[in-house]
């Protein structure tokens, strides 16, 4: 990554609630991030940690209702998407950013042919005719490694493979050649095969474009593997973030380092038969958030104070950021 990349997109202080049954769930708690220019910023933890809402509120995507954000600023290229209007953000969401959903079958319209979901976007966001769109549909399916694209265009998403699936949601992304990529989970269900053809692809058209990408994951192994720097959320905060080399040799949150141990040792594992580690009890549920460190109740290294109060974030000396009551005093 170049390191004088500009800023891309630059979010402080992103709060979203949901409300249901006369109770109010804080769905994301004063999110912070930045994403440069040529830089792959991965957002790692469990399911219900807050990374896909995450990804949804930077599109202004919460569903309403009954979630809404209630707080802070997502700054793309210099405006605030918050105070966008609607016909703005159209212009934004699949042309400036685009996104990579998780389930490619509930993503695709299975009764649309690939080509005219393709042209579907090439035709609003870059006013292509329909035969420019279709051509322009071929060599993104040429792009992202789908063989006889010819053929395939013409093709509906149930006759596709998950893989090949996965490589159109692709195509559709990238297809206005946006500045900022989310990727949420792009791998979900496909077998390891894919998954590192997938990967190899993204990191491709990252280098090519010089876009910013956005990785989702819950796995340590993806973010050691393709990443620049790591945000790690739990609870609906972002708990620590650093550079990727940092927080895998010098994990600060007892939570990363509890996510950096369930990554298995194979070498470990076929010499003395190791057995998986694993991070004792559960996500707590956003309507059922303790009042103090969400992660207190998990976590061995606990205090009293964890549970009572939530604990700020303190920047380190080397600008390693992490909330953690086992920190306090040690801010730079």
């Amino acid at each position: 990554m170049n390191g004088a990349a500009p800023t891309l997109l630059d979010i402080s202080g992103l709060s979203v609630e949901f409300r249901g049954g006369g109770r109010t769930a804080r769905v994301l708690n004063d999110v912070a991030l930045t994403v440069a220019a040529d830089e792959t910023l991965g957002i790692v933890g469990e399911s219900g940690c807050g990374k896909s809402m995450t990804a949804l509120a930077i599109l202004r995507l919460v569903p309403s209702p009954p979630g809404r954000i209630t707080g802070g600023r997502i700054v793309f290229e210099g405006e605030d998407l918050l105070q966008a209007p609607e016909q703005r953000l159209r212009d934004v969401r699949g042309h400036r950013i685009g996104m990579i959903f998780q389930e490619p079958m509930t993503s695709l319209n299975p009764v649309l042919t690939i080509g005219d979901q393709l042209s579907e976007t090439l035709i609003k966001h870059l006013k292509l005719d329909a035969r420019a769109a279709r051509a322009r549909s071929i060599e993104l399916l040429k792009a992202v490694g789908i063989p006889a694209p010819e053929r395939r265009v013409d093709e509906y998403p149930h006759q596709l493979s998950g893989g090949m699936r996965q490589r159109v949601m692709i195509a559709m992304a990238i297809g206005c050649e946006p500045r900022l990529l989310i990727a949420d989970e792009p791998t979900t269900a496909l077998d390891v095969t894919v998954q590192a053809q997938i990967f190899e692809l993204l990191r491709e058209l990252r280098a090519r474009s010089g876009m910013g990408l956005i990785l989702i994951t819950h796995d340590m192994g993806v973010i050691a593997e393709m990443t620049d720097r790591v945000a790690v959320m739990y609870g609906g905060r972002v708990v620590e973030e650093a550079p990727t080399a940092e927080i895998l040799s010098a994990p600060a949150h007892p939570y990363t380092r509890g996510l950096i141990a369930c990554v298995p040792d194979l070498d470990a594992e076929e010499a003395q038969g190791a057995d998986l580690v694993e991070i004792a009890g559960m996500v707590p549920s956003v309507w059922d958030l303790p009042k103090g460190c969400p992660f207190a109740d998990r976590c061995a290294e606990a205090r009293p104070h964890c549970a009572a109060e939530m604990p700020p974030t303190t920047v380190l000396a080397t600008g390693h950021k992490v909330a953690c009551w086992l920190h306090e005093g040690t801010a730079s």
